[in-house]
């Protein structure tokens, strides 16, 4: 039943992939100025974007192809990013979507093609990073031993846990990732929470645990919640790891605090989350609601509320998907939302049984273009199934929802960095799911 219902979409973007035939895909051979009717002439934009393999918690250069499109999908040409995994350069007249087209391999270690496009470009200079999973089991992690001999208090009063939350054991694994350990002491007695960041030893497999080594005192708090979440939890981000460290989570609200560590970073969150399944004429909608919070040093911070889980946005993705045109308005889901990234997977009756998955950012409303690649990608031999749909609506609350305010504030995000900056502190997002096969 459930590829019946989804049909309408298979149909329209399988005819997206079929329509490559007429099209190029070689290196783009489009001048970088035209000239119009009037005899001005148009200049070409520039865009820089960079593409990499993620591993193992860490970014390699990669070499991936990129297509330009037109307005209404068709390619204008295509070229790859260099040795370092970047591109910056004039791009063809009259491209307004550009995709990036790259290999990955999952958990399973199944090999597929991954397309990642961003619609509407026009007005931007920076793409940012494009990431492609080569998943690997054996990471070269190292298992260190924990001498605790010297803890002192620490192992008398407090009970030991990872940056994580689980309790710590006589050994702790580093990959080659980490660039510190971190751990967390909890007191019998009371609330008191104290963490230690310890250098990674080189040339000794054990790491010696010491009471001096807890000196970042835990700043307790009852987060300010006006729903009753699934889930809440603190933490820490770490600008120079791109990570977060010392969550700290709790399902029992205002049963015990949770904790921040301003010694350790002056970036700290709160965490909610929500989820929640619903049925649409017999497809599941898997949602996911998601909303973070700054938390000041002193604990303070304020309420973001939950993005809403209702039965109406899993009625609106069901519809999409019997929209033949492919549009979609999801504007009135939440006041903050801004942004829509779709996702796409794909299983291909062929003798390969090939897969492939497909990104699309774009605005909260508007309508997928048909979009086709070229020989980048050449069009599917075999009977095309969509295997998985899902959505995310997505913005930062306290901006605007404009295009030109969240153009800007791609741009500053494309830099990096942009989590310890003020107006992305109060990020919140709601994910649908449907699983088709």
């Amino acid at each position: 039943m459930k590829q019946f219902i989804l049909l309408p979409i298979v149909s329209a973007l399988t005819f997206a992939l079929t329509a490559c035939g007429g099209s190029s895909g070689s290196e783009s051979t489009n001048s970088n100025s035209q000239a119009t009717s009037t005899g001005s002439t148009v200049q070409a934009q520039t865009i820089s974007l960079s593409a990499y393999t993620y591993q193992c918690g860490a970014e390699s250069p990669y070499q991936a192809d990129i297509v330009f499109h037109d307005e209404s999908g068709e390619p204008l040409g295509s070229s790859k990013t260099n040795a370092q995994g970047d591109f910056s350069d004039e791009i063809p007249i009259g491209t307004v979507h550009v995709s990036i087209v790259g290999a990955e391999k999952d958990r399973d270690f199944e090999d597929y093609t991954k397309i990642q496009s961003e619609l509407s470009i026009q007005g931007r200079t920076n793409l940012g990073k494009f990431y492609f999973t080569d998943y690997v089991e054996d990471c070269n992690c190292q298992t260190y031993q924990l001498d605790k001999s010297d803890l002192g208090n620490i192992a008398n009063y407090y009970d030991l846990k990872t940056s994580f939350g689980s309790y710590l054991g006589d050994t702790v694994r580093v990959c080659p990732s980490d660039q510190k350990v971190y751990l967390v002491a909890e007191s019998f007695r009371d609330y008191d929470v104290k963490a230690a960041v310890i250098d990674i030893p080189t040339g000794s497999e054990t790491i010696k645990l010491k009471e001096s080594d807890f000196i970042h005192q835990g700043v307790d708090f009852y987060p300010s919640i006006n729903q009753y979440p699934e889930y809440v939890s603190s933490r820490a981000y770490i600008p120079q790891e791109h990570q977060y460290q010392l969550i700290r989570s709790s399902s029992e609200l205002n049963s015990k605090p949770l904790h921040v560590f301003p010694s350790v970073s002056d970036h700290n969150f709160l965490v909610k989350a929500d989820s929640k399944s619903s049925y649409v004429d017999y497809v599941e909608v898997d949602f996911f609601s998601y909303a973070r919070d700054r938390v000041n040093d002193d604990g303070s911070h304020t309420d973001t509320r939950l993005p809403l889980i209702t039965e109406e946005l899993a009625a609106s993705l069901v519809q999409f998907a019997n929209n033949t045109d492919l549009s979609y308005d999801f504007s009135n889901a939440d006041e903050r939302f801004a942004r829509a990234r779709w996702g796409f997977s794909f299983l291909v009756d062929d003798a390969m049984e090939t897969r492939f998955d497909w990104t699309l950012h774009g605005d909260i409303s508007g309508e997928i273009p048909d979009l086709s690649f070229g020989d980048v990608f050449p069009e599917p031999q075999g009977t095309v199934t969509l295997d998985l749909l899902d959505l995310d609506l997505y913005g930062y609350a306290g901006n605007a929802t404009d295009t030109a305010t969240y153009r800007t504030l791609l741009e500053r995000m494309a830099e990096g960095g942009h989590i310890t900056q003020p107006e992305f502190s109060n990020y919140v997002y709601l994910t649908m799911r449907a699983d088709l096969y």
